[in-house]
């Protein structure tokens, strides 16, 4: 927990997760035209939008779309496009593989949320330390309340079924429906490299398709580490897009961007 002034943070739940209900046969390009209709609700104009790991497409998706009113774009141990060779070696991978295997995915998508809502939070966190091939630093972060937190989330997301999940391994493994190098917006891209889940070479491909992107690469990193050991940093990120783009005076937060040493 982090106290932040200046910022109004709002995490939309999508299509199919916690208490969003399904949309069927959504794809990333859709999304854009959700959240526009949340910002409207809220009364807010332009935005900086961000993904973590699987939001990450539907967070570019929006910076490509809504060119009008997303002032920057940040990204986050990001899932990326598919086939172009960052996939190798990591969690995601497996995750893009199910929707080309006939019934895998909805097969894996019922048995992870048996797994996930049938037993205790603290019995799956021991077996995700001991068996789940993370990094030291993820099972640093994780081995404590905030693991418990983590597998409470995912709890939480899949409260009403697993359609979110399919449709999410759908999008990612499938041609995406808009263009990445549409994305014109500043963009700033977070990522660790010991990340098991999401490997670093993601971040790689946003670099080379986003126009004007800037990397923040950390070393020795995991998936869940990145956030918790940078999570202040993450968010001046987004007052640096404020200051250095929009000419807005914010605040003194974006000072600590870039780190020391970047």
């Amino acid at each position: 927990m982090i106290e932040i002034t200046g910022v109004r943070l709002v995490a939309l739940d999508r299509p199919g997760y916690g208490l969003s209900d399904p949309k069927p046969g959504r794809t990333l390009a859709d999304w854009p035209a959700d959240a526009a209709a949340a910002a409207d609700a809220l009364g807010i104009g332009r935005f900086t939008v961000a993904g973590v790991s699987g939001g990450a497409p539907y967070a570019a998706a929006c910076a490509a779309m809504l060119a009008d009113r997303v002032a920057g774009l940040v990204l986050i141990s990001g899932v990326a496009p598919p086939d172009m060779g960052w996939e190798a070696g990591g969690a995601a991978e497996k995750l893009m593989i199910l929707d080309r295997l006939p019934g895998s995915a909805a097969l894996a998508a019922a048995l992870g949320r048996r797994l996930v809502l049938g037993v205790r939070s603290a019995s799956l966190l021991r077996a995700l330390l001991r068996f789940g091939g993370l990094p030291e630093a993820d099972k640093r972060v994780l081995a404590g309340d905030l693991g418990i937190h983590v597998l409470d989330s995912f709890r939480e997301a899949l409260r009403n079924g697993p359609q979110g999940a399919l449709d999410d391994a759908r999008n990612y493994a499938r041609p995406w429906d808009f263009a990445v190098e549409d994305i014109h917006a500043p963009t700033i891209i977070w990522h660790g490299t010991a990340d098991s889940e999401v490997p670093v070479a993601a971040a790689e491909v946003y670099a080379r398709l986003i126009p004007h992107a800037r990397m923040c690469v950390k070393e020795g990193e995991g998936h869940f580490s990145l956030v918790v050991q940078y999570n202040r940093n993450i968010i001046a990120s987004f007052f640096a897009i404020a200051e250095r783009y929009v000419l807005a005076d914010v605040t003194p937060a974006a000072r600590t961007f870039p780190p020391a040493g970047e």
